[in-house]
C-alpha cells in the first residue's frame, strides 16, 4: 500500500469545503449522528464523506460532544427569512411572554449564532430580569432556536478547548458565579485573530456565542457588542417543559438549519453598514443585520432595535472627560482666539460642567493630561502649557469633536464652517 492512498479520518461537526458545498452534522436518533451533504441545493445523508485523501466522518454525541447538544434531525423548508423571523419572535413573545422589541434582539441573536464563525464580532448576550425563575425559563427557550446550544451551569473556558472541528456552539449559561472573569474572557475572544494562552500555545476559538445572566453591578462594563436582552415577561407565560421545548427545538432546528446552508456564502460576504449607527453599535448592527442578506425590511427592523442603544452611547460620550474638554476647545475656536492654554481650557470645561449640574469638576493637571492625548502639540511659556489654535489645529479639534458628538454636532450651537463641513461628510 502505497502513502498516497491512505485516507485521512476527520470527526467534524461541521465543515465548507474547497467548491463550497457544505456538511452538517445531524442526529439521527437520541444517541448517533449523520453527516448531512449540502450540494447545488441538494440534501443528503451519509456516514462518512469522502474527498480526495480526506474521510470525513460524523462526531459521536456523548464523545466529543456534550449529550446536551442540540441539533438539528434534518432539514426542511422555512419558507422566507421574514416568516421564519416572525414565527421565532412570536414564540419568545407567547411563551415567555416578552415585549416585543426584546423578542425581536432575542430572535436576531438566534439567527447570528448560525453564522457566529462567519463575521466579528461573534454574537454575545446579556440577559436580564426582575426573576431568576423567568430568566432561566427564557435560557432554555433560547437554546432552542441558537445553533448547537450547550447549556452550563457552572461554565470554565478551559473545559471547551478541544471541542471537535467545525463546532460553534452556543454556551447556555445560567450560572453567575466569576461573572466579572467570564465577561473578559467573552470580550476578549468575540473577534478573529485573538487568541487564548493555554498550556504554552495559543488556542484560537473566538466563534462561540455564548449567553449570560447578566450581573447588574457590572452591567455597565458590559461591551456595546453584547446584545442585551430584558427576558422579563408583560403576561404570565405557561410554565416549559422538556417534552414542549424538545417540540420547538424539533420545528424550527431543521428550519434554521436549511436557511444556514442556503445563505452561509452569502452572509460570510455581506456588506451591511448601517451608517447611521456609530461604534460598537455600528458593529453589532452590521452583524445581525447581515444574517439577512435578502430582507431589507429585516435589516432595517435590526437598525431600529438598536437606535436607543445607539442614542444613549452617543450621549454617554458627549459626557465624558474628553468631549466635555472638547467642547471647551470648540468654544475657543469659535471665539477667535489664536491660542489657548490648559488653565484657560479648564475653565471653560468646568464652567460646562456646572451649568449641566454634572456634580464634579476638572483639575487643571486632567485637563492636561487629556489634551496631551488629543496630540496638539503644547509648549510651555509664562502663561502655562498651551498651544497655537492654528487652522490645522481646529480641523483637529472639530474632527475629535465631531466623533464623540459633543454638542456642537448635535444641532444645540450655533456651527462654524468647519462644523457645517464636517456635519455634511458621512462617518
Amino acid at each position: 500500500m502505497t502513502t498516497s492512498r491512505i485516507s485521512v479520518s476527520s470527526p467534524i461537526v461541521s465543515a465548507v469545503l474547497p467548491d463550497g458545498d457544505q456538511l452538517e452534522l445531524i442526529r439521527s436518533d437520541k444517541n448517533s449522528t449523520l453527516l448531512l451533504p449540502w450540494s447545488g441545493g441538494r440534501v443528503s445523508t451519509c456516514r462518512e464523506f469522502q474527498l480526495g485523501r480526506r474521510r470525513f466522518t460524523p462526531v459521536k454525541i456523548g464523545d466529543a460532544l456534550p449529550s446536551e447538544i442540540r441539533l438539528a434531525t434534518g432539514v426542511s423548508d422555512y419558507k422566507s427569512a421574514a416568516k421564519l423571523f416572525n414565527s421565532i419572535a412570536g414564540v419568545f413573545q407567547s411563551m415567555c411572554g416578552l415585549e416585543r422589541n426584546n423578542a425581536e434582539m432575542a430572535t436576531c441573536f438566534a439567527f447570528a449564532t448560525h453564522f457566529a464563525e462567519c463575521r466579528d464580532p461573534a454574537p454575545r448576550a446579556i440577559l436580564t430580569g426582575t426573576d431568576t425563575w423567568d430568566v432561566l425559563q427564557f435560557l432554555s427557550l433560547l437554546g432552542c432556536f441558537c445553533r448547537h446550544a450547550i447549556p452550563a451551569a457552572l461554565f470554565e473556558p478551559a473545559g471547551h478547548w478541544n471541542l471537535p472541528a467545525g463546532c460553534s456552539p452556543t454556551f447556555v449559561i445560567s450560572g453567575p458565579i466569576r461573572f466579572s472573569a467570564r465577561l473578559r474572557f467573552l470580550d476578549a475572544t468575540q473577534c478573529h485573530g485573538f487568541g487564548m494562552a493555554r498550556s504554552g500555545r495559543i488556542v484560537n476559538r473566538p466563534f462561540s456565542a455564548v449567553i449570560l445572566e447578566s450581573d447588574r453591578e457590572l452591567d455597565c462594563a458590559v461591551p456595546n457588542t453584547f446584545c442585551r436582552i430584558n427576558a422579563t415577561p408583560q403576561i404570565r407565560p405557561p410554565l416549559l417543559d422538556t417534552k414542549a421545548l424538545g417540540k420547538i427545538a424539533g420545528d424550527f432546528q431543521p428550519q434554521l438549519l436549511m436557511y444556514r446552508l442556503k445563505n452561509r456564502s452569502r452572509v460570510a460576504s455581506a456588506t451591511f453598514d448601517p451608517g447611521s449607527l456609530s461604534g460598537a453599535t455600528r458593529a453589532l448592527a452590521s452583524v445581525l443585520g447581515s444574517c439577512f442578506p435578502d430582507s431589507a425590511e429585516l435589516q432595517m427592523r435590526v437598525v431600529r432595535l438598536l437606535e436607543p442603544r445607539d442614542e444613549e452611547r452617543r450621549l454617554d460620550h458627549a459626557r465624558c472627560e474628553s468631549a466635555v474638554v472638547l467642547e471647551a476647545l470648540l468654544i475657543a475656536c469659535h471665539e477667535g482666539r489664536a491660542s489657548a492654554h490648559v488653565g484657560g481650557i479648564a475653565e471653560l470645561a468646568n464652567g460646562i460642567l456646572d451649568l449641566r449640574g454634572d456634580g464634579y469638576s476638572l483639575k487643571a493637571r486632567r485637563v492636561g493630561s487629556i489634551l496631551r492625548s488629543f496630540s496638539l502639540a503644547q509648549r510651555r511659556d509664562s502663561r502655562g502649557y498651551g498651544f497655537l489654535l492654528s487652522t490645522e489645529c481646529k480641523q483637529r479639534i472639530h474632527q475629535l469633536a465631531r466623533s464623540l458628538d459633543v454638542p456642537f454636532f448635535r444641532g444645540q450651537i450655533d456651527k462654524c464652517d468647519m462644523c457645517k463641513k464636517l456635519s455634511a461628510d458621512p462617518l
